[in-house]
């Protein structure tokens, strides 16, 4: 009696290399269908991760959709290259299916497992994803070919870990669902006969200044300037409120500064954040302040704008928001030249560019064209803020080395969290940076 062996299917074939047992013989029938399946699963899975980390309230986005081809792009040149490598050269159905094949570890790792790994098992998880991955591709290009094949599946693995650097590097991250909490700003049209408190606020400041000594002194000083723009949500006034006291700590403030504040709480604690109320602020600190030696910190936290600009409520009072030009106008006017300008809020890195000189240090939470987040009135500082002014900036020995420290933290939560990256931007005028490491010295 004549037996005769029949190879076992595809789906079968893909089990047995994903549980990294044997496969000695090419599998039988067209790849076809299990390349859809996989296809069909693979992008499932990823809808369903990504919707699963946006908790807990997802919003779909559609914007993501043409960033999954990114993915659709590598899988095809992942199957082109091991098709290349391979001698024999298996044909492109059969490689595909394996390309599809090697996808579920690396998502699990870089969507799952890095949400709750220990970022110091990092890359002790990925080197035991790298050899999974290269087990599984020679493996399966051994029953295509009938050849070992560890060049090619060498190859690939370095293929795969290239698209992840880039990917990680450019960010190409089809987000298909987002949280809803974001910095940014949300329309809000209405206005109220507020003259009474608006016509107050000049003398409020006055009230603040007067705090302030004009005592001259022969070494440089810092003063600090704070400004809540949104009243709607406390965190913009409890981070201004916790940057004045860490700045003051670290750059010996005390006594030299003032914040003015949005927070629809309490329209009485403190004066109120206004761009006419900024000029103010700015001229009464000029007046107390050595210009050609002292210091600005002029710290800022608030919803953004793509215009670029700061956008400004309280309570229903008739305010403007704040843009880059009138944020460089009343530096200006105010002839305060030396300036460290630290910006929370979506789109800030839009200021840098109208603020930028030798003698001027900006810190924003995001890209011109980036959201940044954090602001629900939950929390007490945004992602930005407990980034910067809590971990970072206390033990640093510069606000570069901060910054550096922080863009790297908020970009980790961000992965974490699955969101699109905000990209924190800084520029340090060298004049102003050298200046602040030679008052640290004294």
């Amino acid at each position: 009696m004549n037996l005769t062996y029949a190879p076992p299917g595809w789906l079968t074939t893909l089990a047995r290399l994903w549980a990294l047992r044997p496969v000695t013989s090419m599998p039988s029938g067209n790849p076809l269908a299990a390349t859809l399946a996989m296809s069909g699963l693979w992008l499932a899975a990823w809808i369903g991760i990504d919707r699963w980390q946006s908790q807990p309230d997802p919003q779909f986005f559609a914007g993501g959709i043409p960033l999954l081809a990114w993915y659709a792009l590598a899988i095809l040149g992942l199957a082109a290259l091991l098709r290349w490598r391979a001698h024999p050269a298996p044909a492109f159905g059969p490689a595909l299916a394996l390309a599809l094949g090697a996808v579920p570890v690396p998502l699990l790792f870089a969507a799952v497992v890095t949400a709750y790994l220990d970022p110091s098992w990092y890359l002790d998880a990925a080197l035991v994803v790298g050899a999974y991955t290269l087990l599984f591709m020679a493996r399966g290009l051994r029953a295509m070919t009938g050849e070992t094949q560890r060049a090619a599946a060498c190859a690939g693995l370095v293929f795969v870990a290239a698209f992840s650097w880039l990917t990680d590097t450019l960010d190409v991250i089809p987000d298909v669902w987002t949280p809803r909490e974001s910095q940014a700003a949300e329309p809000d049209d209405a206005s109220a006969d507020s003259e009474a408190i608006l016509f107050g606020q000049a003398g409020r400041i006055d009230q603040s200044l007067a705090a302030i000594s004009r005592d001259a002194s022969p070494n440089p000083r810092s003063f600090f300037l704070g400004f809540a723009g949104v009243g709607d949500q406390k965190v913009f006034a409890q981070e201004i409120g916790f940057a004045s006291r860490v700045l003051g700590e670290r750059y010996d403030i005390a006594g030299r500064g003032l914040s003015l504040i949005n927070d629809q709480r309490d329209l009485q604690r403190t004066p109120l954040a206004t761009v006419s109320g900024l000029n103010y602020a700015l001229h009464g600190l000029a007046s107390r302040m050595n210009l050609d030696q002292d210091v600005l910190f002029l710290s800022i936290s608030s919803h953004g704008a793509e215009d670029p600009a700061i956008v400004v409520s309280n309570s229903q009072l008739p305010l403007n928001d704040m843009t880059d030009e009138d944020l460089a106008h009343a530096l200006q006017e105010s002839g305060i030249k030396w300036r460290v300008i630290i910006i929370s809020a979506c789109y800030a890195g839009g200021f840098i560019e109208a603020l930028s000189d030798p003698q001027t240090i900006i810190i924003t939470a995001s890209a011109a064209d980036r959201t940044s987040f954090g602001c629900s009135n939950d929390r007490d500082l945004t992602y930005f803020g407990e980034a910067f002014y809590r971990d970072s900036l206390p033990s640093a020995h510069s606000l570069r080395e901060a910054f550096d420290t922080a863009k790297v933290a908020v970009a980790k939560r961000e992965r974490l969290e699955h969101v699109t990256a905000s990209i924190p931007q800084a520029f340090f005028g060298a004049e102003l940076e050298a200046k602040l490491a030679a008052m640290q010295d004294k």
